[in-house]
Order: structure tokens, then C-alpha cells, then sequence
């Protein structure tokens, strides 16, 4: 699947740069726009999966914008400052998906942009099966095999692969799984031990080399990473 398209619309050139570096570093491809009245032209050139929209923009009024967006069922994400609480909620009023404050975490707004994305693109819906080079999740099934060879995982085990499956090839944040693994919403130093614990558990079933994984890898400083290196390398993936 091609990486899911991100548009990052700000008058701020120094704020579209850390968004795009963000989002690129977790695996989107990003555009960037500065004017209000150039988005939905972009939008209609460029079709992306997702727009995180800051509200002042020249050109065209942040929330003309929203609406044109709604209009068109192009999901998006109200970018506001920490002081502003009426943007969000007139966003969130005009069809805005969710929001960011800022100044945000950069693993929030990833999470929040992948909730959005899942939640609303067609091409996220879940198939019946995802093929890695010889690893395959067969979600119908629950079942993981490596060629013809089932692996044996516990309930938990098979859940973060299944998680990881499902956004294949983009990194998935510790929260992510804290919280749809272990319904955890809180990143303590032994919750994080505990994915990382299973972790090496599922390289040792999963990987040829578990010291060099081929398909689960850590993003440094995020989470984890089920792709096939083989055919796509990371620049940065490694074991624990």
C-alpha cells in the first residue's frame, strides 16, 4: 500500500517544516500549503488521506476552508493555539475530525492523525490478510505463519502483531499499543518494559535473526514497525 498523503496547511514556514519532518519521519508522505485559498486546489490535485489545517491562514478564512473541506469529504485535523479554545470548537463545529493544541507532542498528533486516517479512508479498511515477504497475518483466521509454518502466539502476542499489521510499513506509537493492547493510557517506565518484553518474545518467533530483524523493527524515540526489509529498508529500525 502507498504511504497514506498528509497536507499540512500553515502560514507559519518554521511550523510546516516540523510537521512535515514529523509526519515524514512517521512514514506519510507530506505537502505542505500557506494560503487559505489554495488548498482546495491542492486538495483536488493531490487527493490526500488527511489535512491538518491551522485556522489563520491569508487568502481565504481558516473556517471557509473547513467548510470547503467538509464539502468535499476530505477528513481534516484543526490545528489551534493552547489559548484559542473557540477555534477548536468552531472547527470541530464546521466537520473537523479532531484537534491539536499548540504546543503538541509530536507522538499525539501522529496517534490523532492515524485514528483519523483509519477511521475515515476506504483504504484502511481491514483485509483479510496482510503478506510481508514469508510472514502473513491472516486476520479472519487470527493466525500468523511464517511460509507454510503457523507460529504459535498468545492472545497478546498475536494483538500486536495483528495492531502493527494493520498499519504495516508506518510506525506504531508505545500509546497505540498501551492502549488498544492493554487498554492502558498511561506510558510508566514498567508499562513500556512490558511491550518491549513481548516484543523480543515475538522476534524470537518471528525473525530468522532475531538480533537483526527483518520484520518488526523499533522506530527510536516512538514504537514499532512490521514491514519487510528485504524490499523496503529502514534507515533506522533495529532490535531492542
Amino acid at each position: 500500500m502507498n504511504a497514506w498523503k498528509v497536507l499540512i496547511v500553515d502560514d507559519e514556514p518554521a511550523i510546516c517544516e516540523m510537521l512535515r519532518f514529523i509526519m515524514e519521519e512517521a512514514g506519510y508522505e507530506v505537502h505542505t500549503e500557506s494560503r487559505g485559498d489554495t488548498v482546495l486546489d491542492h486538495c483536488g490535485a493531490w487527493r490526500p488521506d488527511i489535512v491538518v489545517l491551522d485556522i489563520g491562514l491569508p487568502g481565504k478564512s481558516g473556517y471557509d476552508v473547513c467548510r470547503e473541506l467538509t464539502k468535499e469529504g476530505i477528513p481534516f485535523i484543526v490545528l489551534s493555539s493552547y489559548d484559542k479554545d473557540y477555534q477548536v470548537i468552531k472547527g470541530l463545529e464546521l466537520g473537523a475530525e479532531d484537534y491539536v493544541a499548540k504546543p503538541f507532542n509530536y507522538k499525539e498528533l501522529v496517534l490523532r492523525v492515524q485514528k483519523v486516517i483509519h477511521r475515515t479512508s476506504p483504504r484502511a479498511q481491514l483485509p483479510e490478510e496482510i503478506v510481508l515477504g514469508d510472514l502473513k497475518v491472516d486476520f479472519s483466521g487470527q493466525e500468523v505463519a511464517i511460509g507454510s509454518v503457523p507460529v504459535s502466539l498468545t492472545p497478546t502476542e498475536y494483538r500486536i502483531v495483528e495492531i502493527l499489521a494493520r498499519h504495516a510499513h508506518v510506525p506504531v506509537s508505545t500509546e497505540t499499543l498501551l492502549q488498544e493492547v492493554w487498554n492502558s493510557t498511561k506510558e510508566r517506565e514498567s508499562a513500556v518494559e512490558m511491550i518491549k518484553v513481548n516484543i523480543c518474545r515475538l522476534r524470537k518467533k518471528l525473525e530468522q535473526d532475531p538480533a537483526n530483524p527483518r520484520y518488526l523493527l523499533t522506530k527510536w524515540g516512538f514504537g514499532y514497525i512490521l514491514t519487510d526489509t528485504s524490499v523496503r529498508p529502514s534507515e533506522d529500525g533495529s532490535a531492542l
